[in-house]
């Protein structure tokens, strides 16, 4: 790795006081995608750019999709299995590369941040610099997975390597950040963390039209959903990213799980499983007691009977926010 000093995922606090920036008056580069997949169907965003310097948490819609100090956009993949097939990390656009790292173990990580990590929350990856003060990184990128040097040039949409799991990351995801001399950007409004970034005039994105268009902001959108055999463990559908549909009308149990991503204070999920017969299960969460990051939820039965009755069976998820049905979605198992 060379000399310089990497600015980490969102481990390291950065305080920025009455920062904003006039895009306008910069020559600011337009940034593609910095992975391939499909976007709000092989890859969602969990988190955007913390826009409130003090311990409070805003994103660029004011909301609270982000966490304390966060500096990047954080584009989630589905499984870890999703990830091991092999999912490319690209150039969002030209530039040289400034500097790599390349020698982080991939691991999800489950407690406290090792010794060995402190300084390398990043992981593996890099930084680009497109000039005029301008520069990217890319973070918890496969371990030797890295296909640039330090004063590579690279071309938009040029491979870099592969999205990992290496650094500080509890979820299979890139993170890319953006800086303006030094200065965290938000590529989604184009402003810097400050008291006020919710009160500015946004429009000026550094993304590109049609990712923005790709990703609408979204404050509790629907991740993982389907049918099982079982209670749908987090773990497994980390792992795996779907579970064991049912197959047949002697299935040990029928359950449908569906998973949230950034619900709201106060929010709450309502399942319904419906079967042949009218209902067979649901369940409905509390409200929220404060926004979270993800949330699973589901509502099933065990067999009972010598077999469940043949025919259709129909799972709906519903977002609820203050005592109305903000969505709801619903997809059909059939028994036979």
């Amino acid at each position: 790795m060379s000399s310089l000093r990497w600015i980490g995922a969102g481990a390291i606090a950065l305080v920025l006081v009455g920062l904003s920036l006039d895009i306008g008056k910069a020559e600011a580069p337009r940034f593609s995608m910095p992975l391939s997949c499909a976007p709000e169907d092989s890859c969602f965003i969990q988190n955007y750019v913390d826009l409130d310097p003090s311990k409070e948490v805003r994103d660029y819609q004011c909301n609270k999709a982000s966490y304390e100090g966060h500096k990047g956009t954080d584009f989630r993949l589905t499984s870890v299995r999703a990830l091991k097939r092999g999912v490319d990390v690209l150039a969002a656009a030209p530039g040289t590369i400034k500097a790599v790292r390349n020698d982080v173990r991939d691991r999800l990580l489950n407690g406290p941040l090792p010794a060995a990590l402190k300084g390398r929350e990043c992981g593996n990856g890099l930084v680009i610099d497109h000039g005029e003060g301008w520069e990217s990184q890319y973070c918890h990128m496969r371990r030797g997975s890295l296909l640039v040097k330090k004063g590579d040039q690279v071309t938009r949409g040029q491979k870099l390597g592969l999205v990992g799991l290496s650094g500080k990351t509890q979820f299979p995801h890139l993170h890319h950040a953006i800086r303006h001399e030094g200065k965290v950007i938000d590529p989604f409004s184009g402003n810097s963390p400050t008291a006020d970034s919710c009160t500015l005039k946004s429009g000026a994105a550094l993304y590109e039209a049609k990712i923005i268009k790709q990703f609408p902001y979204r404050s509790g959108q629907l991740f993982l959903r389907g049918f099982a055999i079982e209670g749908a463990i987090l773990p497994l559908l980390m792992d795996r990213g779907a579970m064991v549909v049912p197959a047949s009308t002697k299935a040990p149990a029928l359950v449908y799980y569906a998973q949230v991503l950034n619900l709201q204070k106060g929010d709450q999920l309502h399942i319904r499983l419906m079967s042949p017969k009218g209902l067979l299960a649901q369940s409905k969460t509390p409200p929220m007691d404060h926004s979270k990051a993800h949330y699973m939820a589901y509502a099933g039965k065990r067999r009972i009977s010598f077999a469940w009755p043949k025919g259709t069976y129909t799972g709906t998820i519903s977002l609820l926010r203050n005592g109305k049905t903000l969505w709801q979605k619903s997809e059909e198992l059939v028994l036979k």
